[in-house]
């Protein structure tokens, strides 16, 4: 596979992990900040990924991506916003001798908004441990389903046990039956 086929094949399934992991979905608000099982569900069907950026500079030797400006990756119903996006990867080696690359965390910086059909979550920055599957959003978080919404510090969100958790101080719900 040639640098630029393997990096494509890497930045591909980066921005997918990273648009699966940082998605939401509908739930409702007094059972949980964020519904994580339908992502788990949704991340194990291929699907093309979107993503837009003003630069793009890969660094090989440290195994990362780095898109800058106005970041937009698409990926299904989730989408994710920011002014920075770092993926991080390794390469592993197959048994035919080949070498297969392997997105391992996320750091989206700035801005970072997150969408879904339903959901949507604000931050200053959310990292994405890709290995272990959990997803931690920090800096003035704010969740927004309808007219439910709750904010604090940073958002905890395990993709595997379906658990969010938000801590930090102080946590602010305003919370509207229906939604």
């Amino acid at each position: 596979m040639t640098n630029q086929n393997r990096h494509g094949f890497a930045i591909r399934n980066t921005i997918a992990a990273c648009c699966l992991a940082l998605g939401v979905a509908s739930t409702p608000a007094m059972a949980q900040t964020v519904d994580s099982q339908t992502l788990s569900n949704e991340s194990k069907s291929a699907k093309d990924v979107d993503i837009e950026a003003d630069s793009l500079q890969v660094l090989e030797d440290q195994q990362r991506a780095v898109f800058t400006g106005n970041v937009d990756a698409k990926r299904g119903n989730v989408r994710l916003k920011a002014d920075k996006l770092v993926v991080h990867y390794k390469e592993k080696p197959r048994t035919d001798d080949s070498k297969k690359t392997e997105v391992t965390d996320l750091d989206a910086n700035g801005n970072v908004i997150i969408i879904t059909k339903s959901q949507r979550i604000t931050g200053q920055w959310a990292k994405m441990n890709v290995v272990t599957n959990e997803l931690t959003v920090g800096g003035n978080v704010v969740v927004r389903q309808g007219k439910t919404i709750v904010k604090g510090k940073k958002l905890f969100v395990d993709l595997d046990t379906n658990k969010s958790t938000m801590t930090g101080g102080r946590v602010k719900g305003s919370f509207v039956p229906g939604q």
